[in-house]
């Protein structure tokens, strides 16, 4: 966890933010001090082939200067929607619970995403050839007539590609084909599994207990894919962001509701939101349209008030141009929504890079991060050890200021008694007088020499007995760590006393003789199958061995687990051992 979204440090950091659109490759490297951004250097790859095209703007950038880090990921791949779900953002489900809510709603929608990436569409999209020529492409390989006018048969022409015929009716060129076929391989894959990302937005109005979120789902496939192709290139991927809709969270909240029109090649992408909440989003795709009409049936398809602003976010040049005619076709203000011109930067890359560095309305977009999304900041290990270091942090200054003024009290002291000695030493003739007085500094000397007893004990404490139970306590959550599979959960664990057990069941004697149990910990888990919780059992026991720690009383029961599963499960404890000789030796 960083520090510094917590204590502001005043510190900088700087993210390769990259976007894609299939067939080239932008990037730019952006630093954040404090609330501010600023574009360090750009760089730019018109390579379809996003291996060469990531090895060429990683050396340009590093020519320049880049010593390399973490980036970010920006492509029309990752699909971004709103869905409705029972779930309230203040009370929030497990992160795996929701990650089942969440791809049971897109995983049709993710489908139905993936057909824009087939060949024919991308040679459509890219200008290569008409739609109308795809339509005949489309009909010779159903077997119906060819543009000479004679019947093709179904056998002859289905098993035939779409670009191996556009390419032989002259429709496209060799290269076209081959550019489009290297994009569609970052584009599109295989794979079933889905991973996503998400963020709460507002409580639906006529379905009470019903909330929006914003989700960005992508083929886990192929995240791995770009987080391997980055990798090669000594470069982290944090996250991948949709191309469309990352520019809200440049919003900067002024008005509670408005409109962001963001004009894509070959689409135009609207987001409507209300309270700085998004409410409704909306794709138009048409790549025979130009610009402002793309933009202006995207705009009608929302309900919006005449009242509401209305923002532009465009991919080109025409920034300006579009802006007027937008202006004259709306008949109202249309403003820009990044006010950065800057080449190869576009308004969503540096949206993508505001919510990365949790500036501006993050809540407005939601990522795709390579390790899965974050729980909640209190449930994070991250977060506990850094609260943990500063309560010990604490602990230690209080000692400390502690320790100085006892230190100055007693050198006061001392200095005291030292010219009471003088002064007796020069009168001779007055210490029978003053006897008192010497018997009592006498008796203060003493209390406070079992003061520098008592700190001294104390600092044995803070300086020995927590490190060490820091230590077993990190090393027993690490091998939990280790040892959970994806069949396990852990419900809880504590270490008050002896555990209430599943159900009243002898337990074995053990020879206390030889061994007592000087820590104890008690563990509930629970496991989808028997199976599952015997593994997890006799697995713990073998990674507790090294660290002198054992596991007694284990107990397997059926009991229905999250999500009203079926499963079992399983409580024992952790206790570390020692003989009566070796905690005597301790103690001492």
């Amino acid at each position: 966890m960083n520090l510094s979204n917590i204590i502001p440090f005043g510190t900088s950091s700087e993210l390769l933010v990259c976007e894609t659109d299939g067939f080239s490759l932008r990037a730019a490297v952006i630093k954040k001090s404090g609330n501010q951004t600023s574009v360090l250097q750009t760089a730019f790859s018109p390579l379809a082939d996003m291996t060469e095209a990531l090895k060429e703007v990683s050396e340009q950038l590093k020519a320049n200067g880049w010593k390399g880090g973490k980036a970010i990921l920006l492509s029309p791949a990752v699909l971004s929607t709103l869905v409705e779900l029972p779930v309230n953002p203040k009370k929030p489900r497990p992160i795996q619970q929701m990650q089942e809510l969440i791809r049971w709603e897109v995983e049709p929608l993710l489908m139905q995403h993936t057909t824009r990436w087939t060949v024919g569409h991308l040679l459509v999209g890219q200008g290569y050839m008409t739609a109308e020529q795809a339509q005949t492409v489309m009909d010779m390989q159903q077997g119906k007539a060819s543009p000479t006018g004679e019947l093709q048969t179904v056998d002859k022409l289905s098993i035939r590609r779409f670009g191996e015929l556009a390419e032989e009716l002259g429709y496209i060129r060799s290269s076209q084909l081959k550019a489009c076929l290297s994009g569609q391989e970052w584009l599109k894959n295989e794979d079933e599994a889905i991973a996503c990302g998400w963020s709460a937005q507002a409580e639906v109005d006529d379905v009470p207990g019903t909330f929006g979120w914003l989700v960005s789902c992508v083929s886990q496939g192929l995240l791995t894919r770009w987080e391997t192709a980055f990798k090669a290139f000594n470069i982290k991927l944090q996250a991948m962001y949709p191309l469309t809709g990352t520019s809200s969270s440049l919003h900067n909240g002024d008005n509670d509701s408005a409109v962001i029109i963001e004009s894509h090649k070959g689409m135009a992408f609207v987001s409507q939101f209300a309270q700085n909440k998004l409410i409704a989003q909306y794709p138009y795709v048409n790549p025979q349209q130009n610009d402002i009409a793309r933009c202006l049936e995207g705009f009608h398809s929302l309900n919006t008030a005449s009242t509401t602003p209305v923002l532009l976010a465009s991919w080109s040049n025409n920034t300006s141009e579009l802006c007027s005619e937008l202006n004259a076709a709306l008949e109202r203000s249309v403003t820009p929504l990044s006010l950065l011109h800057q080449e190869h930067v576009s308004a969503g890359m540096l949206g993508a890079a505001a919510h990365a560095f949790n500036n501006g309305s993050s809540s407005l977009v939601a990522d795709v991060r390579t390790g899965g999304p974050l729980p909640p900041p209190m449930q994070r290990p991250s977060t506990r050890a850094t609260l943990l270091a500063a309560s010990l942090i604490g602990i230690i200054i209080i000692a400390e200021s502690s320790m100085l003024i006892s230190k100055n009290q007693i050198l006061a002291e001392k200095q005291q008694i030292d010219s009471q000695w003088k002064i007796i030493s020069d009168a001779n003739k007055q210490i029978k007088k003053q006897k008192a007085e010497i018997e009592k500094r006498k008796a203060e000397i003493v209390k406070q020499q079992q003061e520098q007893v008592r700190m001294q004990a104390l600092i044995d404490f803070y300086g020995n007995d927590i490190p060490e139970r820091v230590a077993l306590v990190q090393s027993i959550l690490g091998i939990l760590q280790n040892t959970v599979n994806e069949e396990v959960i852990i419900n809880s664990i504590d270490e008050f006393g002896k555990r209430a057990t599943i159900r009243k069941q002898p337990t074995q004697p053990h020879n206390s003789d030889l061994q007592v149990e000087i820590e104890n910990f008690n563990l509930e888990a629970w496991a989808i199958s028997e199976t599952s919780a015997q593994s997890f059992i006799q697995d713990l026991k073998i990674a507790l061995e090294p660290w002198g720690l054992e596991v007694r009383a284990p107990q397997v029961i059926a009991r229905i687990g999250p999500l009203n599963l079926s499963g079992f499960g399983v409580a024992l404890r952790i206790v570390k051992l020692q003989t009566p000789t070796e905690v005597k030796v301790a103690k001492k």
